[in-house]
């Protein structure tokens, strides 16, 4: 089936909402290093763009809901792990840092739950069959899980060993997480939904004849 408009237009609206928060954030906070500090010290409620930041990010996960219940052509399963991924970009947004530069646990956990999930989805999103888009074929949406977990762990590294280079570790996770679901929308609406090998039904063995 194919995507609706509705979902095509909430695919669009995520990329261009989280551009748009988090420059115009950055603008508005002196001496704010996008190399160095990452989004969150710009929601951080001692941070006078909280409001902003945290609207973004509400913005942000329900677009990713819409786009899930209207991404059709995928997997039920991927499916549900990106609108899940967009609940916990909620938590990401209403439970925020305390102080610029320090971390919280919930906080914390809350953005592992969300990108954990947002990189998860691709890799359960696929399927198997002679016309599958390919976005959704299952190697590239392993291949983009893998980049996206990667991406992760280099972040997570980044904050224990404090590198420099937090702000551009943290914006390439979110643009690989929020850009996916616009590849795929805009490809399958594009090129069409295609169709997938249905799945196999186990049919029970007849007892035989006496």
């Amino acid at each position: 089936m194919p995507v609706p408009v509705w979902g095509v237009v909430s695919a669009i609206v995520a990329p261009v909402a989280l551009t748009a928060g988090y420059l115009y954030a950055a603008s508005l906070t002196p001496g704010f290093q996008p190399v160095s500090q990452p989004l969150s010290d710009l929601g951080a409620i001692s941070s006078g763009t909280r409001w902003l930041m945290g609207a973004t990010l509400l913005i942000v996960g329900a677009c990713h809901i819409v786009t899930a219940l209207g991404l059709r052509p995928a997997d039920t399963a991927g499916r549900w792990l990106l609108g899940a991924g967009g609940v916990f970009l909620w938590w990401v947004a209403l439970i925020p840092n305390n102080v610029v530069g320090k971390f919280t646990l919930r906080h914390t956990l809350g953005s592992a739950f969300a990108f954990g999930l947002l990189a998860l989805w691709p890799a359960m999103s696929g399927h198997l069959g002679p016309r599958v888009p390919w976005p959704l074929r299952r190697r590239v949406g392993v291949f983009i899980a893998l980049v996206g977990f990667i991406l992760i762990e280099l972040t997570v590294w980044g904050l224990i060993l404090r590198a420099d280079t937090d702000g551009v570790r943290e914006v390439f996770l979110y643009a690989v997480t929020t850009l996916w679901p616009l590849v795929v929308v805009l490809w399958t609406k594009v090129r069409g939904a295609g169709w997938a090998y249905p799945p196999v039904r186990r049919v029970p063995a007849r007892p035989a004849a006496r």
